[in-house]
């Protein structure tokens, strides 16, 4: 059985479950425009913030299952190491709100970040983003990973295809929501082995950082 409370360590970070302490440094860059133009939501206010949180700390709550949605708070490892929130990861089979699978099958998950941009372009996205990915294929057998990106947004795409992924979808703007186009991308577990094997695939490190 998987521990409740899982933790992940990459070369340089510290990927652990979000906490209401988060919150501050969360809203640091969450709140921003420049973070969250290409993300979902719009920039949160500290109640927005707190009530995102709570939210994901009640879905860690349901952990171990088949059907998950866990928040990752990521820091810095080493002789810069705060404790502070630099960025965070959600990875996700189950809808936020619980309402039912986000995918067509329980073995193919989605994920999504943000980090701050005082630690954008030192590959920090990248490793996170690697070594979360390496869980769910190692630990849930995850037979997919995949992520959606908006069009605009080619700093993330380009992350995501330096990690493997293909796109496999695209999606038209819909400027009656104010939605610009979009791009599904995933990988396989057969990709992701045989790239994991590859040398000079092990560095997780890029200039880009955000989604």
């Amino acid at each position: 059985m998987q521990p409740s409370r899982p933790t992940l360590q990459s070369e340089r970070l510290l990927l652990r479950p979000v906490a209401a302490s988060d919150t501050d440094a969360m809203q640091s860059y969450r709140g921003r425009e420049d973070v969250v133009r290409y993300l979902t939501h719009k920039p949160l206010s500290p109640a927005g913030m707190r009530a995102r949180n709570a939210r994901s700390i009640e879905l860690w709550g349901a952990y171990p299952a088949e059907l998950f949605n866990l928040n990752f708070v990521v820091e810095l490892l080493g002789p810069d190491a705060d404790g502070d929130a630099i960025g965070d990861l959600r990875v996700w089979n189950l809808l936020l709100d619980g309402s039912g699978p986000a995918s067509e099958k329980p073995s193919i998950f989605w994920i999504g970040y943000a980090f701050h941009p005082d630690m954008q372009g030192k590959g920090y996205a990248r490793e996170a983003a690697a070594r979360v990915i390496r869980w769910l294929f190692a630990e849930h057998a995850a037979s997919e990973v995949r992520a959606i990106a908006f069009a605009p947004n080619t700093p993330s795409i380009a992350l995501l295809e330096k990690l493997g992924f293909q796109v496999f979808r695209t999606l038209d703007a819909d400027p009656d929501n104010n939605t610009p186009a979009a791009v599904h991308l995933r990988i396989d577990a057969s990709r992701w082995a045989a790239r994991a094997a590859e040398p000079a695939n092990t560095p997780m490190r890029t200039e880009s950082e955000e989604s």
